[in-house]
């Protein structure tokens, strides 16, 4: 039996070498960043390798960096379609999603907090705590009709209680 030959050098191993320096010339000029620049060099070269070994063609060096164009291309679209996401975990890096708040909108949040606040004080007190502890400590029913010391059906109807007062007043 003979043994299986030792594998050959990879075609596309032989194009990195070949085509590295100039691709990362290619890449830098475009991308401006030299760790985009090195992993675009990669990308490549993965995609190459997947794509197995380019026998039959003519002119390599055409193929590679017409290869090159066409990721860089690729990227291009991938940025527009998803902004990156910044180091803090923003997606918009020249902040155009920003809405900065005016005085104006500051005061209508204001005044439409007071009105909130002053809603909740007209409620029975019952009705309140019950409200408050449901929507703001997050309790569930069972759980406020033990710590109140009520059934869990009033706990139901204060809350609606609360609900419908606040819909009416905020309205």
């Amino acid at each position: 039996m003979k043994p299986a030959p030792e594998p050959a050098r990879s075609d596309v191993a032989a194009i990195a070498d070949s085509y590295r320096s100039a691709l990362y010339a290619f890449f830098l000029r475009r991308l401006r960043n030299p760790a985009d620049a090195e992993d675009a060099i990669q990308e490549l070269f993965a995609a190459l390798s997947r794509r197995g070994t380019p026998q039959g063609i003519e002119n390599v060096e055409r193929y590679v960096f017409q290869a090159a164009a066409n990721q860089l291309r690729d990227r291009a679209r991938r940025v527009r379609a998803r902004p990156p996401i910044d180091l803090h975990g923003g997606a918009d890096p020249h902040e155009q999603l920003v809405d900065e708040i005016s005085p104006e909108r500051e005061l209508l949040g204001r005044e439409a907090y007071a009105g909130f606040i002053a809603a909740l004080q007209e409620l029975p007190q019952r009705a309140r705590d019950v409200f408050v502890l449901n929507r703001f400590e997050e309790m569930t029913g069972r759980e406020i009709a033990y710590r109140l010391g009520i059934s869990q059906r009033q706990v139901e109807k204060d809350i609606s209680r609360a609900l419908s007062h606040l819909r009416e007043r905020l309205s």
